[in-house]
């Protein structure tokens, strides 16, 4: 068997439009020193010097009465949400007006009115001028602004002000960022590395920031790759890593780690005409081969043979689609069956019978338009106009379907697939569309197999499965007259294949066969951090979370409490629920340019958000137009070809002039944080929970049926 495995993925008048930003600090800085090899290592992180300490968290979410009702206007619409807040502005109250100015800074920054957030964040220090939370946003205005050393300054009094690590950390890092942005990497590389060895949460984006250091430094040059190796370890989501190191390994003439590299990002932003130049180069250099060198998994064979059906509802699953759930017309494939299989259509009956283990390929034809099936010398054994089907005459046996093509090789994943069910071939006027007949009950394993990752805990995966098999059939009857109820790429089904699957998973599925979700919307994501869409809490020490804009940004702050669910065995791997990305502000330019040109970004503002502060529309506001993005999948693909893990974060953009140049993004959790969380489930099962108790806990107002009595939990 051979096998190709993934690695990476990896107030009043509301004005419109961005306004003068204040001017940089003039490079009146002290000479920038050299960055040296050695201030650029780091010691191994010692996650448990202070693993206590990193999850000690104080901070206030406490608004005044005022706020906390302004607030709740936030969710009918930004401008609501301004004017409410504008009202406090200069409240005889101290409290009340400071409290009214940090929100009004934090949305004057989304707008890029950084003149007036400055205005606004001044005037909340100079009313609480021993609040943390209030310098540190300070810090980061200034920042975003480009005034450097004024934000260091800021950065540096807030340690005199709180000792609270989630302070102490973020201006740090603040501080680090500003003296990278003046050109002082040496000493942004000290602070870095303070980081680098304190605090697991931010070790993925401290190691990229090291790495990109490295590779700006002629002397530290050859450490960039480990750094960045070390960033994607902790965190395969992290695109500028990987477009760092595609972009390094091309430097270091590496043609096929260049090529991979780049070839994972392309498959993220297909549209992307400078990748797709550096594609059509390399796809020149390795020729008929450069699939092979793909991340794709390949087999010579069927891995399980046989796996004894479960006769349940049929799901028509589309394969091979892309990431906008477009089943991809192919050119060919090959097939072969652990058992015996018979090809037919509707109108000719049976028209061959294939022995077990034969390999046979299937082909699009552009001369004639219509699709060949061929022996392995090449001859063709029929040919096809209209749908075909491929059909096991043994139900338990399974079927390989191998070595895909397309005419964009990186459209879809074309990695083998072992199938259960039959398959049926649609021809199309540029070649042919697959899809894959199954048992619901023999497709619910599969789905669990590419969902569970590292999960053990039986409970857990039982969870898992009640809730994939009900949104499974809940799919099948929202879609019963379309071609097909499902793709393989959904965002709820991702199949990969039954060759995936393992005894825990096939128990799991099998000992909730008779189990459906009742009275809920079944779904599921991997990690959770405290706060949910849904307003469940992950821990049992509950924050006193409120929601205000300023408050999303404090909570962002906040590092998990110790009996956190969802916790990570491993300190280090704490990516899936607190993450720090890096976006370059060309790039999103660009895919908005997709749907519209906006010319230089200006601003990127949320428009509708929900209750607890999850972005669900954003305007992206340019120099020539504006563009609001309705859907949270659309603003996460926008921002960073959807590798951001959640619709929870916040932004701080930084500006060259009135452009944004790069933007910071700080983030919560994984997905839209509505359902089950799998990380979650499996420590709750670690509890004690079994799969009836983990499932009350994230729907609590489901109901389990049980369809062999008709009983309902």
């Amino acid at each position: 068997m051979k096998k190709y495995l993934l690695i990476l993925f990896f107030g009043a008048a509301w004005p419109l439009g961005a306004q003068e930003v204040p001017a940089p600090d003039s490079p009146a800085e002290p000479a920038v020193p050299t960055v040296s090899k050695s201030s650029l290592a780091a010691k191994h992180l010692d996650s448990k010097l202070n693993e206590t300490l990193l999850h000690k968290t104080v901070l206030d979410y406490s608004l005044p009465p005022e706020i906390a009702q302004a607030a709740q206007a936030c969710v009918q619409g930004e401008e609501d949400c301004y004017f409410t807040f504008k009202t406090f502005e200069n409240a005889p109250d101290t409290k009340l007006a400071a409290a009214a100015n940090l929100e009004l800074a934090v949305l004057s920054l989304q707008r890029g009115l950084v003149k007036q957030a400055l205005s606004h964040i001044d005037k909340a220090s100079q009313l609480n001028p021993t609040d943390p939370f209030t310098e540190l946003t300070r810090g980061w205005i200034l920042l975003s602004a480009g005034k450097y050393k004024k934000a260091r300054e800021t950065f540096d009094h807030l340690l005199y002000l709180s000792a609270d690590l989630e302070y102490v950390f973020s201006a740090k890092l603040g501080g680090a960022l500003a003296f990278y942005l003046s050109g002082h990497k040496d000493k942004a590389a000290e602070q870095l590395q303070y980081l680098y060895v304190s605090n697991p949460y931010a070790i993925s984006f401290v190691s990229y920031m090291l790495g990109r250091i490295a590779s700006e430094t002629k002397a530290a040059r050859k450490m960039a790759p480990v750094f960045l190796q070390q960033s994607l370890a902790h965190d395969e989501k992290n695109y500028a890593a990987a477009e760092l190191f595609a972009k390094l390994s091309e430097k270091d003439k590496d043609k096929l780690r260049s090529w991979q590299y780049y070839a994972t990002l392309y498959s993220l932003d297909p549209q992307n005409e400078e990748l797709a130049d550096k594609i059509r180069t390399y796809a020149e250099d390795f020729g008929s081969k450069s699939i092979d060198y793909l991340f794709y998994l390949r087999l010579e064979q069927p891995i399980v043979h046989e796996m004894k059906s479960v006769p349940s509802p049929l799901v028509k699953m589309a394969l091979y689609a892309n990431h906008r759930q477009v089943p991809q017309e192919l050119q060919q494939i090959s097939v072969m069956a652990a058992g015996t299989f018979t090809i037919s259509d509707d109108a000719r009956g049976e028209i061959l019978k294939v022995p077990s283990y034969i390999e046979k390929h299937i082909e699009f034809n552009p001369e004639t338009g219509g699709v060949d099936f061929k022996n392995s010398r090449g001859q063709v054994e029929f040919s096809a106009l209209r749908p075909f089907t491929l059909k096991l005459t043994n139900v338990d046996k399974t079927l390989l379907v191998k070595s895909a093509r397309a005419q964009n090789i990186f459209a879809a994943d074309l990695s083998d697939k072992e199938l259960k069910g039959s398959l049926v071939v649609l021809p199309t006027k540029a070649g042919f569309k697959l899809v894959n007949e199954v048992y619901s009950e023999d497709l619910v394993p599969a789905l669990l197999a590419s969902r569970v990752q590292d999960m053990t805990q039986e409970p857990a995966l039982e969870a898992l499965a009640v809730v994939l098999r009900s949104a499974l059939l809940q799919a099948v009857a929202e879609n019963k007259d379309q071609p097909y109820h499902i793709t393989d790429n959904d965002e709820q089904f991702h199949f990969k294949g039954i060759n995936l699957i393992f005894k825990t998973l096939l128990d799991a599925s099998r000992q909730t066969t008779q189990a459906r979700l009742t009275e809920a919307a079944a779904g599921a994501y991997q990690n959770c951090g405290v706060v949910t869409a849904n307003k469940i809490l992950n821990t049992q020490d509950k924050p006193a979370y409120q929601f205000s804009p300023a408050n999303v940004s404090k909570y962002l702050l906040s590092n998990p409490p110790a009996d956190l669910v969802s916790r990570p065995q491993d300190p280090t791997k704490w990516a899936g629920i607190k993450w720090i990305y890096w976006l370059e502000g060309k790039d999103i330019e660009r895919r908005v340019s997709y749907i519209t040109p906006i010319g230089k970004l200006r601003a990127m503002t949320p428009t509708r958000i929900s209750p607890n502060g999850r972005i669900l529309s954003m305007r992206f506001e340019g120099s020539k137009a504006d563009y609001e993005a309705t859907d949270p999948q659309e603003i996460l693909f926008i921002l960073s070809a959807g590798t951001l893990r959640s619709n929870f974060f916040d932004l701080v953009p930084l500006y060259k002039g009135n452009r944004i140049s790069q933007v910071l993004v700080r983030g919560y959790d994984t997905g839209l944080g509505e359902g089950l969380c799998l990380r979650g489930a499996e420590g709750l099962a670690k509890q004690g929970r079994d799969y009836q108790g983990i499932i009350k806990y994230y729907f609590p107002e489901a109901r389990i049926l049980d369809t062999t009595t008709g009983t309902v939990h």
